[in-house]
């Protein structure tokens, strides 16, 4: 039975780009997953490092390219995180770049999404999460914990506050993970779905197959929007959390 979640699936590599092929052969490719995995770090590994070579000299658009995220990424460090944290740059400029190309890559026809999968996502996350807990005692000791307390709180009312803070504190965990994840999976949902319908009126010769067609092209557009400006949200709030693990406010 057809089902628009099959394209969330980790399959071996042969069967997911010659369908045709038996469960148990071109194994070797490994799966879909590392497929996409390995393309994402082979063009971070070894194509942005060919462009940002000095002697190279037909670089211009690609360097021009790879100057400007970094600008913007700056830019995003110093709004956020303005007074220390710049030694965690790389791996921000790394979490952009793999967020970003996992989305971009997940927009290309039978492709695979790597952002749909929770189990990246919430790794991601667990990073961050892992992160600000640990700049924050390094930095404060003891005293980070009231950052779960805030000042003028009634002593009556101190018990329930901290439990409060605790679980909405935690709750960065798995809001972070599910927020790409959720609108990753959904978008690509609601693709297939239009896809499907659209593919039979046209085999029933409707007419009526112009409709669910434009409104692909509207989604597929948002889809290519929403994949910039998750990444995005899911960067700055990596950014935010550290500065408030640091600076406790």
């Amino acid at each position: 039975m057809f089902s628009p979640l099959e394209q969330f699936l980790v399959l071996p590599a042969g069967n997911a780009v010659l369908p045709w092929l038996g469960p148990n052969e071109w194994l070797f490719l490994g799966s879909n997953f590392l497929l996409q995995l390995g393309l994402i770090f082979g063009i971070l590994l070894l194509v942005v490092p060919f462009f940002v070579r000095r002697d190279i000299a037909l670089y211009t658009t690609g360097r021009l390219v790879i100057v400007t995220f970094v600008n913007f990424l700056s830019s995003l460090f110093i709004e956020n995180f303005p007074r220390k944290g710049f030694q965690f740059f790389p791996y921000i400029f790394f979490l952009m770049f793999f967020l970003l190309s996992a989305n971009m890559f997940g927009m290309i026809p039978w492709s695979f999404a790597l952002t749909s999968q929770l189990a990246v996502t919430f790794l991601l996350s667990f990073v961050t999460f892992t992160v600000a807990v640990v700049l924050g005692l390094q930095t404060h000791g003891w005293f980070f914990f009231s950052l779960f307390l805030p000042q003028g709180v009634p002593f009556v009312l101190t018990p329930f506050i901290i439990v409060v803070e605790v679980i909405s504190y935690f709750a960065r965990l798995f809001s972070l993970a599910i927020r790409l994840f959720a609108n990753i999976m959904s978008g690509h949902t609601l693709m297939k779905i239009l896809a499907a319908f659209c593919w039979v009126l046209c085999l029933n010769g409707s007419l009526l197959a112009f409709l669910p067609f434009s409104i692909i092209v509207l989604v597929t557009g948002l889809e290519l929007v929403i994949a910039f400006l998750q990444a995005y949200v899911f960067v700055t709030l990596t950014v935010i959390y550290w500065n408030e693990a640091v600076f406790l406010h």
